[in-house]
């Protein structure tokens, strides 16, 4: 308790990056001086991210004030404008507006004369973020500041400030014209632990002569991971050096061995006061770990928190928890299509659980007159989205959304980063059904749902697919629709009228973002009735039953066990490019898996549902353009999009291509291909100008490399089969492309050639296959052009390098 009376003293905490539990510290150091009988004034200077510090008084504050009370920024505007009005400010105005009026008073029965108040960020309304934008902070100057400090070190024990993290003039006031003592908060990782140990240097070597107590504390530390924790506390200590300044060697040891913040399971989905959730007398706690800060801070003159009556620590308790009930409060849920089998998991899990899941629309949802809470999956894709801002609630009076991470490479930036989301990425089913309904509250009996969606963390014992094409964009509707049709019917062909409408790629799509439904995933080459039979034969084997004397006896083989179900009864196989059904007699399953066709034959309808595959809309356009041109940026991509027309994926892709390696202006290229500006060809239907893109960029082919483009010519007079990339890596291809390129003197070269092809987007390299694939577009369009003795010299070329190669 308090015995004398001394100057206040202001402290600041502050991190570097945000996240690392600063806001959390100070709110319970403040609530631990004032049940020592200190006044106490805790500000928020976050005024970028403002509201954190508020929540964790929220049950002691008066509900109606908060959110729309003025702050910190408000006094801030007031004082500046009279400084304007009056010219050359006197004493008067410095002394008037270096005031506390705005600060909201936490309603608790701290023993006399304790006591706490809270001063917000500022007046949460339409015109906070105009304020804050406006605002110079270098109207705030010495004499101001000093007033400032000079009453509020006047009327307050203790002042502390939650700074906003990172650097800035408003950093600047905080760490260095205001505090007493500076409370350095970090993690224990390099980028955390150098941006700390600088600033804290920074303010050493420019402190005013008052000078400042700098305290350096790891936050979050998790000690059972005995290594790591030993080798980032001794960086933090060596990057630190000689701070904290004025102790011995003992004493600085014995300061960073008590000072230290643990990690605690409990506090990521409230926020809460460890002064109440914590039992006393538990070491360990962070309860304890906030009276060691409390310690340090005031030098020992307050090292714990006054014995609270445990009944009334639990009733208290209960107020922290959010008034959130299944019946009550729905529940928005915030997601991307790429995410729609966590997003069907967790709505069941909700719903199971009976809560009312409605769907997340742009900004704060209501429902039936009820606030929605908000419930993110966060994602690599989500957090790139613009739903990701559009559905963060705003203001101080809205619940913080529950932040569910489903992917463990989704890397946090503010607001998210401010927040600790419950990772389900690592769970099991289980785990994760529990995760999701603590985080939400549910505490209530769960009803029995029946069988749900799959577990998305799920993935096939068996899986052989292509890679997942990291810059495949929309297609969303049609994805749903094929998994749709999947849920209801054996068969489902999709289909094109167009080549280059990225059949293929919708079906690649399709495999990875719903592969957790299947225990069995199969990709069939089936353009040759040899490729599917090989592929099939293959299929056998890795189900380890014995080979058949034939590739058709073996494929047939694997096909009788899957019609059987053993020993997987889920399963998918996918018939890539499919000949016509006929062609497959025999190859086809019978059993009650699932079998996806892509097709451009129109008979497949008579055997399966089709779903026909038409062209982007033009905003998928533009973000398909964005991805492979950058710089063009969100407008010039969509007049792009607008000038090119409904052209197929495949020529949109070329149309990036064509401009990242041409530097060419982005109108020149409606213009080449004889677009009027509003994607009609000049010459009427069937001018084609999608073979008129491939033309134009086998152009840029043939000027960046004359090799590559004979490569391209020799893979296209060998369709509808595929190179062997073993082919293409050998020394009788070199041999006959050095007439090319004379510079080519090394098998390792010919990788080059490849990867030009796939540059321009003109054929692809097939890892399932070993093969070099070039798309029915491209082949079609470059023999179409070939004069008959330029396509008698490329045979001649290919037959000599098959011959050569057959002879290996």
């Amino acid at each position: 308790m308090v015995t004398g009376r001394r100057e206040g003293r202001i402290i600041t905490f502050y991190s570097y990056k945000g996240g690392v539990g600063r806001t959390m510290a100070l709110a319970n150091v403040a609530w631990i001086l004032a049940a020592n009988g200190y006044r106490v004034l805790a500000s928020d200077w976050d005024l970028e991210t403002p509201g954190g510090l508020p929540r964790y008084y929220k049950p002691f504050l008066q509900q109606s004030a908060l959110g729309s009370t003025a702050g910190l920024i408000d006094h801030f505007a007031d004082f500046a404008d009279a400084a304007r009005r009056r010219g050359r400010p006197d004493e008067e105005v410095y002394r008037r507006h270096a005031g506390i009026e705005y600060a909201m008073s936490v309603e608790w029965a701290f023993p006399s004369p304790g006591r706490l108040n809270c001063l917000t960020a500022g007046r949460q309304d339409r015109d906070y973020h105009t304020t804050l934008k406006s605002f110079r902070w270098d109207d705030l100057d010495a004499r101001f500041l000093g007033a400032l400090r000079e009453r509020w070190r006047r009327e307050y024990d203790y002042v502390l400030i939650d700074s906003r993290s990172g650097m800035g003039d408003a950093v600047d006031i905080c760490i260095l014209e205001l505090p007493d003592v500076l409370v350095s908060c970090f993690t224990l990782n390099d980028q955390s632990i150098d941006g700390a140990a600088r600033t804290a240097q920074y303010v050493a070597g420019n402190a005013p002569a008052r000078g400042i107590r700098i305290l350096p504390v790891p936050m979050r530390v998790n000690a059972q991971e005995v290594t790591a924790f030993a080798a980032g506390n001794a960086l933090a200590r060596a990057r630190f050096a000689d701070i904290p300044h004025d102790m011995s060697a003992e004493a600085v040891h014995a300061y960073w061995e008590a000072n230290r913040i643990p990690h605690r399971t409990g506090y990521e989905h409230e926020e809460v006061l460890a002064t109440f959730k914590d039992a006393p007398g538990d070491p360990d706690s962070l309860l304890a770990a906030y009276e060691r800060l409390t310690s340090a801070i005031t030098e020992g003159r307050v090292t714990r928190l006054p014995a609270l009556d445990e009944s009334l620590r639990e009733y208290h308790l209960g107020a922290f928890v959010r008034p959130l009930s299944s019946q009550a409060t729905p529940i928005a849920l915030s997601s991307i299509p790429q995410d729609r089998m966590w997003a069907d998991w967790v709505r069941w899990v909700l719903t199971g659980a009976g809560f009312q899941v409605v769907p997340s629309l742009s900004g704060p949802a209501q429902h039936g007159g009820a606030p929605a809470r908000t419930v993110m999956l966060l994602s690599s894709g989500y957090l790139r989205s613009p739903r990701a801002r559009a559905d963060w609630p705003s203001g101080d009076t809205e619940q913080p959304p529950v932040l569910l991470r489903i992917d463990d490479e989704a890397v946090l930036t503010p607001p998210f980063a401010d927040h600790t989301p419950v990772d389900l990425a690592a769970l099991d089913a289980e785990r994760a059904r529990q995760a999701v309904l603590d985080a939400v509250g549910g505490r209530g009996p769960v009803r029995p749902a029946g069988q749900g969606p799959s577990f998305p963390n799920g993935f096939p014992a068996v899986f052989q697919a292509p890679p997942r094409n990291p810059g495949f964009v929309g297609r969303d509707r049609q994805l749903d629709a094929v998994h749709d049709a999947l849920g209801v019917s054996r068969w489902v062909a999709v289909r094109s009228t167009r080549m280059g409408m990225g059949r293929r790629q919708l079906a690649v799509e399709y495999v990875h973002r719903f592969r957790a439904d299947y225990d069995l995933v199969w990709w069939v080459p089936a353009a040759t009735r040899y490729l599917a039979a090989r592929s099939l034969a293959l299929l056998g084997r890795c189900l380890g039953l014995p080979p058949e004397d034939s590739l058709e006896g073996t494929a047939h083989q694997a096909l009788a066990a899957l019609d059987a179900g053993s020993p997987y009864s889920r399963w998918l196989l996918v018939y890539d490019d499919a000949t016509e059904a006929d062609r497959l007699a025999g190859l086809l399953p019978s059993g009650a898996g699932r079998v996806l066709i892509t097709t451009r034959d129109p008979a497949w309808e008579e055997h399966a549902h089709a779903l026909l595959l038409k062209e982007l809309g033009e905003l998928e356009s533009a973000d398909l353009l964005l991805r492979r041109v950058p710089k063009l940026g969100p407008v010039a991509a969509g007049d792009l999009a607008t000038a090119l027309g409904e052209l197929p994926p495949l020529a949109l892709d070329q149309a990036g291509a064509w401009l990242a390696e041409t530097d060419r202006a982005t109108d020149a290229l409606p213009a080449e291909l004889g677009l009027n500006g509003q994607g009609a060809d000049v010459g009427g239907p069937g001018t084609g100008a999608a073979e008129t893109l491939t033309r134009l960029v086998e152009a840029a082919l043939r000027k960046r490399s004359p090799a590559a483009h004979r490569l391209l010519r020799l893979c296209c007079c060998f369709w509808p089969s595929r190179l062997s990339l073993n082919v293409l890596r050998s020394d009788v291809l070199l041999t006959a492309l050095r007439a090319y390129d004379p510079t080519l003197r090394d098998r390792s070269q010919l990788d080059a050639l490849v990867a030009d092809l796939e540059r321009f987007r003109l054929a692809e390299t097939d890892r399932l296959e070993n093969t070099l694939r070039v798309h029915h577009l491209v082949q079609r369009t470059v023999l179409g052009d070939l004069a008959p003795d330029e396509r008698q010299s490329a045979l001649r070329d290919l037959h000599g390098i098959l011959d050569a190669a057959a002879a290996w």
